[in-house]
């Protein structure tokens, strides 16, 4: 989980996070009236901001997403300042001359050096008076003297939070937070932090467009635990096929175990159940939550078929869920699982949706919950009774984790063939050959046969298995 610190100063709440360069990669993202979090989320952040300004439906100023300029700045614009990335480095100042992985525009520069600049910046940058002087809710960008970056929103919006000047907040950020660069990036309603998959200040969020998102940097895995819960137990009353052709926990538990076992070829990773694998006891769901926490897992994954009402019907399809505060790699983990489980069995793709299932709600790892299709509608029944389709429910589970964790494949060694023989050929090693119905073939060609035309005699050693050819 990500961790965000909220301080008090000038009767005001202020949150920040602390986003290490070696740990986060930072880039900007955009698509004309979209929020920042829905932008956040689709993009798979696990910490965004809004930025830059925006007024009167569109970005104001120098803005690169992606690489590309997604806006060019007006002529009151031309001066300011950008917060903008080249691989991996980040900095405040003029990006315009520089070939950049992304740049937002803000105004006013706060701190430069350690030096606070406002008083400069807002009359270059010819920053109006309002936002001067005023009290506001704010979203500012600072940069440590390491290079790491720091996402800060000060709250405005109510009575006990009257929000920061701009001189309060390059303060703040300089004697507070350490950073010795910063810039403004917003002044006003629009201002919000996104931190694994919520919202976490008071923001009614507005569709500004744009966002400047966080993402951990991938890491090598080398002992990740994975708990795998097969939901219900063999028994549970309703979680059946309308005809009783089919109890839920028949296909629950069968995909777990081939779940388990795909996962066992892969390096680091140990797999434990939530349920009980015989089906004779519907473990709890508290008692569930409880092995995985205990154990400190790294990923919950619950399996299910779904059900729609009390006789057969045509609901159909296959859809995964995290819960409403999930994090962001919950949300990773869903859409790369259900984009594999649509590949896999080209079933009806639900989606990917939010709803607090115990399960997932009270774990307190990256958790998904899969159903894998409708038990009562008579297609998708006769299909979840295969071994066929069990499998391809659980090879696209795997293949989600796999893609978002980097898992990797243990290599094997190969099996030395029992059939293996070795050929010396005056006095030198010439190959390896195999034997076959008491005949040596090197290339599919029989040794012997070839020595004795060329004259060469040949020898045979059982018990080093080696056939020694002397001309």
């Amino acid at each position: 989980m990500t961790t965000v610190t909220k301080i008090r100063a000038y009767n005001t709440d202020i949150r920040y996070v602390v986003l290490p360069a070696a740990e986060y990669v930072i880039s900007a993202v955009g698509r004309t009236n979209a929020k920042p979090s829905v932008l956040a989320r689709e993009a798979g952040a696990d910490v965004a901001i809004n930025f830059p300004f925006f007024g009167a439906g569109a970005l104001y100023g120098y803005n690169v997403v992606s690489g590309n300029v997604a806006n060019t700045e007006i002529p009151k614009t031309a001066a300011r300042s950008e917060f903008y990335g080249i691989s991996g480095k980040y900095a405040i100042g003029d990006a315009e001359r520089r070939v950049v992985d992304f740049a937002v525009q803000g105004s006013p520069a706060l701190l430069r050096n350690g030096a606070v600049v406002f008083a400069e910046s807002v009359a270059n940058d010819q920053t109006g008076a309002d936002i001067v002087t005023g009290r506001a809710q704010r979203t500012a960008i600072g940069i440590h003297a390491n290079g790491d970056v720091v996402f800060v929103i000060s709250d405005g919006r109510t009575v006990a939070n009257v929000g920061l000047t701009l001189t309060e907040l390059a303060t703040v950020m300089r004697d507070q937070l350490a950073c010795v660069d910063a810039i403004n990036g917003d002044g006003g309603g629009s201002s919000m932090l996104y931190v694994d998959g919520a919202i976490v200040n008071n923001v009614d969020e507005r569709a500004t467009g744009c966002a400047l998102i966080a993402k951990k940097k991938e890491t090598k895995v080398t002992n990740m635990k994975i708990v795998i819960d097969a939901g219900h137990g063999l028994q549970t009353a309703g979680k059946r096929c309308p005809d009783d052709s089919m109890r839920e926990f028949a296909f629950n538990s069968v995909v777990a175990r081939y779940v388990r076992d795909t996962l066992a070829e892969y390096e680091g990773v140990t797999v434990k159940f939530s349920h009980d694998d015989t089906g004779a006891v519907d473990v709890a769901l508290a008692d569930r939550v409880k092995i995985a926490n205990d154990w400190n897992a790294d990923v919950f994954v619950s399996i299910h078929a779904n059900a729609a009402g009390d006789g057969w019907s045509t609901a159909a399809g296959i859809e995964t869920y995290t819960s409403n505060g999930a994090s962001a790699t919950s949300g990773k983990m869903a859409a790369a699982v259900q984009k594999r489980l649509i590949a896999q069995t080209a079933r009806k793709d639900r989606g990917v949706k939010r709803e607090d299932f115990y399960v997932i709600a009270k774990t307190k790892m990256p958790a998904i919950l899969v159903e894998a299709g409708f038990m009562t509608n008579a297609e998708e029944a006769s299909l979840l009774k295969t071994g066929a389709y069990r499998k391809k429910c659980a090879a696209a589970i795997v293949e989600g984790l796999a893609e978002v964790f980097a898992l990797k494949r243990k290599v094997v060694a190969p099996t030395p063939s029992t059939n293996a023989v070795t050929v010396i050929v005056n006095g030198k090693k010439l190959a390896e050959g195999r034997l076959e119905n008491g005949v040596t073939y090197v290339d599919n060609l029989p040794v012997r046969a070839l020595a004795e035309v060329i004259g060469a005699s040949v020898a045979w050693d059982g018990v080093t298995r080696t056939v020694t050819i002397t001309k």
